[in-house]
């Protein structure tokens, strides 16, 4: 567990600092295990680390290798309640990516710099207008949030804005109005 928490900490500076310098994002998209390394994330030994690039309108989450079900109830359980609520829950234009990590590869997610959203798109990609999810934040960094496990609505302060979210799934890595959460 130490570990986990220690890597969604370190994930979330590199993230973090991929939104400030352009040349450290290219070497970390190139190299992703030096850079996880160097930044003190504890990186799995005989696995492949791959950098997918989050775009504009578009959400990923990464379901785990192992214990998928619970992971995939999540997503289910997201969907389903947001469904409920109204029904367009992906706007059009916007889509949701489920990937998978293999025994041998981990996906990691480099969202868009929030300062490259318009507040429509942030909105969408907070889960403003559809997937909502919650979690606990356990640590924050350079505008990364931590986030893990149980339900908890969390307040981001974006100068004199304050944005409400909500995250509910352990899969992957997702925008947040200021920053990032890492599930853990």
């Amino acid at each position: 567990m130490a570990d986990k928490k220690q890597n969604s900490l370190k994930y979330g500076e590199v993230v973090s600092k991929c939104w400030e310098d352009e040349a450290y994002r290219k070497r970390f998209i190139e190299d992703p295990e030096t850079v996880l390394t160097e930044a003190g994330f504890v990186v799995e030994e005989g696995v492949t680390y791959k950098v997918i690039e989050q775009p504009k309108l578009i959400k990923y989450m990464v379901i785990p290798h192992d214990d998928s079900k619970e992971a995939v109830q999540v997503v289910a359980k997201g969907l389903l309640n947001a469904a409920e609520k109204k029904d367009v829950i992906i706007p059009a234009g916007a889509e949701l990516r489920i990937i998978q990590n293999t025994e041998d590869i981990r996906y990691l997610i480099l969202p868009m710099s929030p300062k490259s959203l318009t507040q429509a798109e942030l909105k969408m990609v907070a889960g403003g207008d559809y997937l909502k999810v919650s979690s606990n934040v356990v640590g924050a960094t350079n505008g990364a949030l931590i986030a893990e496990g149980a339900a908890a609505v969390v307040e981001v302060e974006v100068a004199s804005t304050t944005t409400t979210f909500e995250f509910e799934a352990e899969v992957g890595v997702g925008v947040v109005a200021v920053g990032v959460i890492v599930l853990i």
